[in-house]
């Protein structure tokens, strides 16, 4: 026997070894030990580090806050080497600057880094510019739980304190994060001036405040220092709603003026700025409701968390929780989660036993039986490893042991395959024959796996967050591969010397194993029936050059049909397919300065049409307030986002097996119904759904850059009426958002001055009077957070203009002056915010697209061509990388477009890298540069499969789909190696060319079919997920003409170049 190569050495030392089944044994519990205790969620974690800074500079003014505060802190920020963009609003009383770092840093380091800043630059500020707010967004922030509270028996403000007990004890739930209470009304002290009296006093607002704040002063006085040593405090809070009302605060003709004699002092809800309110599906109306939205503690297992907060909630009710008040999950990550894990989990079952039956249809029970025991074993390593590296068990990270089932079971279907052949033409079965066969495929199967690990292995080098949502793909995919190889050397020859059976005399001769003798006999041997019908289909593109190039057309044009597929846009490019969720969110918008009671009237029309669907189990609406974070809101970022005439309603479905309609579909249908019924309120409604993929962002977002505000709005203009008038658009919104009514009080300061009134007193008056002010707080014994005492006219007295007439502002000789002597009034529109990004004032204009009709990319372009046509004024289009100048008008492309090209653009760079890996490695394997090439050149025709078979499965293109592409590169090389290297080895024995192709096609046809088999069948099961059926069409799709190709294109190709050279 001739001297073994690498492989061969190691099955000769391992067919006998007693270690070999511990390497199954272990492997197995570890993958059970990583099932277990890796954490379970609906998708990837997703971590870029995004702060908000919020800076206050109280009455400033939009071009003073923007000037003086907005542009200087952004450029600090902008100065941080890690930052990749902000983005600022500036309204009237702050600042708000949004810092997106660069993903590789975690918060607590980005948060650190912006304090730095702030410390060494804060004195820079111009005086009055209150202290800065720095908080971390994410979706560490996000609801992992949302539970609402309901009552028709009880009111927002008795469900608000009944919210708050129950927030606390769910904050003692382990994996707890936080609970924040939505919606309700919190408990107030309120202060309510009565005007007139407070004028007969000559007293006014600030001096009321004053005396209520200076009786609940309370301080630390050091410490009398004698023996013993005593510390001293000064002062006491008010302890009643009596000592509120006794409180002094001032005197009259008739001896001290109490706060009970100019004001009332009432304990109850606070003023009803908001409401919130729920239905479910068994009520006739909508009933006060609040929300607890619980926020999970990160890398937790959401699913474990969720579980034990509503056992905590379990035990509450009764308890904590009266029998009246209905408990309703109106959300829960951790169900989504598990559903979807063990979907996938289920799929990845099914796809195991598909590829099992493709080998027991192929090598027979026992290699099937061989590839049962292994499969699990070279699987199991994978959650282990995701469990060490920090990944999460999702329907991506699992989809790598799916795509990976077809690759790992290749090595042991290629080695099997040919200890089979073996004993089968010697007609015997012994230690040597086993040797021989794992040597002879040994070393292309090595270079098979690094090959597709060198396919794979750089698409996990993808930024953003898009790298961060796949990455679990390629690294779980590769580590597979790589231990299958190891499963494949090592205990694959093993069970084959033990499972195999050689019939009772040789098939074919034992001429091939026994010598150079042997191999001249091969040469000699009759070809098989699939060899003579192989060579009839090939030979005459053997013989004919002229039937060759017109086989190479043939290709050409079927990928030239193929790629007309997507330019005509049959097949369009997204990012990630929509999935069907449990919850959506409708955000409706009414005019600025709408009261809340009209937004009421709207969001019910909203709530009545909801009902209409049997998919909806039930909704809670936040009309002037925000509700829980359930998903990033897109768009700009914005102060106030939540006013008056602002609602949010969650909308809770029924479980996907009781619907007729997928969570997406009916939230099309809605959008649709709803244009109608909230005309009358002249309102716009918006669907926020939890996102499918990585992406946030506004379907279509165009950035408009200029010199001046009027560039800026014209061409947002422009391109808003494109986008409207565009069929597949269903809604716009600009931002900045359309000023409403003001009313500005300007200070007359000759009058003022002649009264002897302080400005500054008069703005302090105003502002307690509208929007109030806290003086203090009690605490209370049954509450479980101070209550605060807040100053503040009645409602009824503060929704008027000419309520303000009866407001006095006490002078310095302390006489209280009519507010209307000391001011001149005036009406307008409020001055809009001001936004930038990178420095440069910018517009925004958001589109949502009715996908059923096209993709955001394809609407973008038809509205490039609709400014063209125009001809007049176009200005630049940008569809990568923010302008750094506004010198002319710029329209970039943001919003969802702008992760999509940066993913396509690292896929494409992933590509390359993978080509050029590909050929290094075969160059080396070869030592040639046109044996390569004949493998590689049937790569690009791989979307000769992929796009007609999306065209046939009504599916867009998406990232998945690209990154599967890739990963068939990876499996057409693979398949190319075993016949060219197969046919090498026969020509330098000396046999011809095109006999040594037609033998390396009989006797590689076996193990290439099963090889597409298990990955069109196993990892192709892919596509009955949802989120990864591009991923698993083209898998199946691909491979199905990537075996045709290798069959027939590279035997063809490799005649072709090198037929003519005798043999060599």
């Amino acid at each position: 026997m001739e001297t073994p190569g690498f492989a061969g050495r190691i099955a000769s030392r391992l067919i006998d070894s007693p270690v070999v089944p511990l390497i199954l044994v272990v492997a197995l519990a570890l993958g059970a030990y990583g099932l277990l205790m890796t954490p379970r969620q609906d998708r990837p974690e997703i971590e870029v580090p995004t702060a908000r800074i919020l800076v206050p500079f109280p009455g400033a003014g939009v071009a003073r806050v923007d000037e003086l505060v907005a542009r200087p802190v952004s450029a600090w920020a902008a100065r941080i080497e890690e930052v990749n963009e902000v983005t600022t609003v500036a309204s009237v009383d702050a600042a708000l600057i949004q810092v997106e770092f660069s993903t590789g840093i975690g918060d607590a380091e980005a948060y650190g880094l912006l304090k730095e800043v702030f410390e060494s630059s804060r004195h820079r500020l111009p005086p009055g510019v209150g202290p800065e707010n720095i908080s971390m967004v994410g979706d560490d922030l996000l609801a992992g739980l949302m539970v609402t509270l309901s009552s028709a028996a009880a009111s927002g403000f008795e469900l608000r304190r009944l919210g708050s007990e129950v927030a606390a004890r769910l904050m003692a739930v382990e994996g707890v994060r936080d609970v924040i209470i939505h919606g309700g009304h919190e408990r107030q002290i309120s202060i309510l001036p009565r005007v007139h009296d407070l004028a007969a006093y000559d007293l006014d607002l600030v001096g009321l405040f004053a005396a209520v704040e200076a009786a609940s002063l309370r301080l630390s006085a050091d410490a009398l220092h004698g023996d013993p040593t005593r510390q001293v405090r000064v002062g006491a809070a008010p302890a009643s709603i009596q000592d509120i009302e006794q409180i002094q605060v001032g005197a009259g003709p008739t001896g001290v003026v109490e706060l009970r004699d100019v004001a009332d002092v009432v304990d109850g809800p606070g003023p009803a700025e908001s409401q919130s309110v729920h239905w479910r599906r068994s009520w006739p109306i909508e009933a006060p409701a609040v929300s607890l939205a619980v926020s999970i503690v990160p890398h937790e297992n959401v699913t474990a968390v969720t579980q034990r907060v509503q056992a905590r909630l379990d035990e509450l009710v009764g308890q904590v929780i009266p029998g009246d008040v209905q408990v309703d999950i109106a959300y829960d990550a951790g169900q989504a989660a598990n559903k979807t894990v063990r979907s996938v989990l289920r799929n990845f079952a099914i796809a195991t036993v598909v590829v099992i039956v493709i080998i027991l249809l192929g090598l027979g029970w026992r290699a099937a039986l061989a590839v049962t025991l292994l499969i699990p074993a070279i699987l199991a390593i994978v959650p282990f490893v995701y469990l060490l590296m920090g990944f999460t068990l999702n329907p991506v990270s699992i989809a790598a042991m799916i795509l990976a089932i077809g690759l790992v079971a290749d090595d042991t279907v290629i080695i099997m395959e040919n200890i089979g052949r073996h004993y089968r033409e010697a007609g015997k079965r012994n230690r040597e024959l086993t040797v021989r066969a794992v040597d002879e495929v040994g070393n292309p199967t090595i270079l098979a796996v690094f090959l597709i690990v060198a396919t794979l292995l750089p698409t996990a080098f993808i930024s953003g967050e898009m790298g961060q949502y796949t990455r679990a793909i390629p690294t779980g995919a590769s580590l597979a591969v790589l231990f299958s190889l190891t499963i494949a050397l090592t205990v694959s020859p093993y069970v084959a010397f033990r499972l195999l059976r050689a019939p009772s005399s040789p098939t074919e001769g034992r001429a091939e194993n026994e010598g150079q003798a042997g191999k001249q006999a091969e040469h000699d041997q009759p070809p098989s029936a699939f060899a003579r019908r192989y060579r009839r289909l090939v030979q005459p593109l053997f013989d004919s050059d002229g039937l060759k190039w017109l086989f190479y057309l043939a290709l050409l044009l079927l990928l030239a049909a193929s790629v007309a597929i997507v330019l005509l846009r049959q097949v369009q490019l997204t990012l990630v397919p929509f999935l069907d969720r449990e919850a959506f969110v409708v955000e409706l918008a009414l005019p600025p300065g709408s009261t809340l009671e009209s937004t009421l009237a709207a969001s019910t029309s909203v709530g009545r049409e909801l009902r209409q669907y049997p998919e909806v189990k039930g909704y809670t609406t936040f009309a002037g307030t925000a509700g829980p974070l359930l998903m990033p809101f897109p768009g700009p970022v914005e102060i106030d986002a939540a006013d008056s005439h602002r609602a949010f309603v969650y909308v809770e479905l029924r479980p996907e097996h009781e619907r007729e309609m997928l969570s997406f579909e009916l939230e099309e249908a809605l959008a649709e119904d709803l244009v109608e019924v909230l005309a009358e309120f002249d309102a716009r409604a918006w669907m926020r759904r939890i996102p499918s993929g990585p992406s946030s962002d506004n379907a279509i977002q165009a950035e408009i850059f200029a010199a001046d505000d009027a560039a800026r709005e014209a061409l947002a203009e422009r391109a808003a009426e494109l986008l409207r008038e565009h069929p597949a658009v269903r809604g716009i919104e600009s931002f900045p958002k359309p000023a409403g009514p003001e009313v500005r009080l300007v200070v007359d300061t000759v009058r003022s001055a002649a009264r002897g009134v302080v400005p500054a007193r008069v703005a302090a008056s105003v502002h307690m009077a509208l929007a109030g002010r806290t003086a203090t707080s009690l605490d209370l014994p049954a509450e479980r957070e101070p209550v605060p005492v807040v100053l503040r006219l009645d409602e009824a007295e503060r929704n008027r203009l000419a309520d303000l007439a009866g407001l006095h502002v006490r002078s310095e000789s302390g006489r209280a002056v009519p507010l209307l002597d000391l001011v001149e009034i005036d009406t307008g529109a409020w001055t809009p915010p001001r936004h930038r990004k990178n420095q440069l004032p910018v517009r925004y204009v958001a589109a949502a697209v009715d996908r059923g009709r096209s993709q955001p990319v394809s609407v973008q372009r038809d509205i490039v061509a609709e400014l063209r046509a125009q001809q007049r004024d176009m200005p630049e289009i940008r569809w990568f990388g923010v302008p750094r100048d506004d010198a002319a008008p710029v329209l970039y492309w943001g919003g969802e477009w702008e992760m999509t090209q940066q993913v396509y653009r690292d896929l494409g760079l992933a590509g390359l890298a993978v080509i050029l890996l590909i050929y290094a490695l075969l160059s080396a394997w070869f030592k040639s540069y046109l044996v390569p090439l004949v493998i590689m050149v049937p790569i690009p025709l791989i979307f000769i499969g992929v796009i007609p078979g999306h065209w046939l499965m009504g599916l867009d293109i998406a990232g998945f789909g690209v990154l599967g592409v890739i990963a068939l590169a990876g499996i057409v090389v693979r398949n190319a190696v075993l016949l060219v290297d197969f046919t090498a080895q026969r020509v330098q024995q000396g046999m011809a060319v095109d006999d040594a192709l037609v033998r390396a096609v009989a006797l590689r046809t076996r193990p290439i079919l099963l090889t597409a088999g298990t990955v069109m069948f196993g990892s192709g099961s892919l596509i009955f997920e949802p989120a990864l059926k591009p991923l698993g069409l083209t898998l199946a799709s691909g491979v199905l003409v990537s075996t045709l190709l290798t069959l027939v294109l590279v035997p063809t190709l490799y005649m072709h170049a090198f037929g003519r050279r005798d043999g060599g």
